[in-house]
């Protein structure tokens, strides 16, 4: 009975010619659209801007998310301490 999984063997034999030439990059590269260098130092800087925002308004929520529950157990040992 013939197995059901597929072997590398059984793999490159369906393959289509394709994936077989010798440089798969030349023909994807050639019509795919590529930005400018101009073009990649904007979208560089409207990136990095986005991620310094992002990074603004999380900070905040990070802080509170470690800071509450450090606080709330320090009162709580407080609080056992007072009434030892």
């Amino acid at each position: 009975m013939a197995s059901a999984i597929a072997t590398p063997s059984v793999a490159l034999e369906r393959r289509s010619p394709i994936r077989h030439q010798t440089r798969p990059d030349a023909t994807v590269t050639a019509a795919a659209p590529s930005a400018s260098g101009r073009g990649r130092q904007v979208l560089g800087w409207l990136e990095d801007a986005g991620l310094s925002l992002l990074l603004m308004l999380a900070l905040p929520l990070v802080i509170l998310a470690v800071g509450a529950p450090v606080a709330l157990v320090v009162r709580l040992l407080i609080e056992i301490s007072r009434r030892w």
